[in-house]
């Protein structure tokens, strides 16, 4: 990190080029994050967009030189109350999650639905416990659905990076495995879709250019 300091403040002391602010601008919109982040990583790189981008979504922390938002605990914990289900509070059961998907304006058939329950390690469809909740939001840097869903565009991003597919696939899959309540009937439709047109991709195998 000390290195990366430096070059921060080597980049700093040069006013940028008309072509360095647009390929910030770009690497800001692939990875939300800040144009410090951005100006760092395209620094480090040569200034190569699509290298900064990658390298940035294997090893974010290492270019995020900003501290992390502190969260609301209590602000988290109410939101969990909003959507656990009234007889067992320590799950987030199908209704729940059918207001939490509402909330964020997302339909069961998006694929950041999935990416959401990758990022909250999810064990079973339909459902998240309050650990997966809490600690998938910690993690995530949110405590509001308003900042769940400014991520979202960037977990898509996220997944470009080939190791990360691999893992999101590996979950899926996994996931695919434990259906969990009925009642989200896109939603296991959507992962074993999902599981069908990327194995191929995991294992290097010929696939149906339809998907």
């Amino acid at each position: 990190m000390t290195s990366l300091l430096i070059l921060w403040r080597k980049i700093e002391m040069h006013r940028l080029k008309t072509t360095q602010k647009d390929k910030v601008r770009q690497f800001n919109a692939f990875t939300q994050s800040s144009e410090k982040t951005a100006i760092l990583c395209l620094g480090a790189h040569d200034w190569k967009l699509d290298i900064a981008v990658d390298n940035y979504f294997q090893n974010p922390e290492r270019y995020n030189i900003e501290p992390k938002p502190t969260l609301d605990k209590k602000k988290l914990e109410q939101l969990w109350l909003r959507y656990r289900d009234p007889h067992e509070d320590d799950k987030m059961t199908v209704d729940g999650v059918m207001k939490f998907l509402e909330d964020l304006g997302l339909s069961p058939e998006s694929i950041s639905v999935l990416l959401i329950a990758w990022k909250f390690k999810a064990a079973t469809q339909c459902e998240f416990t309050k650990d997966e909740f809490i600690t998938g939001m910690t993690e995530l840097g949110c405590d509001s659905v308003d900042k769940l869903k400014s991520k979202c565009p960037l977990l898509e991003q996220e997944i470009k990076d080939q190791l990360k597919f691999k893992d999101f696939y590996q979950f899926t899959f996994n996931y695919a495995k434990n259906p969990g309540q009925k009642g989200l009937g896109a939603w296991p439709v959507l992962i074993d879709e999902f599981v069908e047109y990327a194995r191929p991709l995991i294992h290097n195998e010929p696939r149906s250019t339809t998907v």
